[in-house]
């Protein structure tokens, strides 16, 4: 009984060291560091957010003929809520496209294209 106990403790205690985790990478989203280390965490989980493309903000060569365009643009959960996201492209993006974006404490992970029929109701009027 003993063993059981202290494995349910143990069990506890992770819980509560990744909720914890979690709740600091959520307010220092500013640090690469924190970042990087909040994606081995569980709990912290991605979330979309849809925009409508516009011209890059700046385009910046970082050599061997690449250059990444680095956009801004104010996004939308599926609820609506807005938020302003700046991420960047290796190439340039059509404009009045609609992407998916896949964002996870403060930066954006991937991005997929998809038709303005596909996006929540309550993101599609805000955009």
């Amino acid at each position: 009984m003993k063993i059981i106990f202290k494995i349910f403790l143990l069990i506890v205690a992770i819980i509560l060291v990744l909720f914890f985790w979690k709740l600091y990478a959520e307010s220092h989203t500013d640090s690469k560091n924190v970042r990087n280390l909040a994606n081995l965490n569980p709990l912290i989980t991605s979330e979309k957010y849809y925009i409508q493309t516009n011209e890059p903000k700046s385009v910046k060569d970082s050599g061997k003929d690449i250059k990444l365009y680095e956009y801004t643009n104010k996004a939308y959960d599926k609820d609506g809520n807005g938020k302003e996201i700046t991420y960047t492209a290796t190439k340039k993006l059509k404009t009045n496209h609609y992407l998916e974006l896949d964002y996870k404490i403060g930066e954006v992970k991937g991005y997929n294209e998809v038709k303005e029929k596909d996006i929540p109701k309550k993101a599609k009027i805000k955009l």
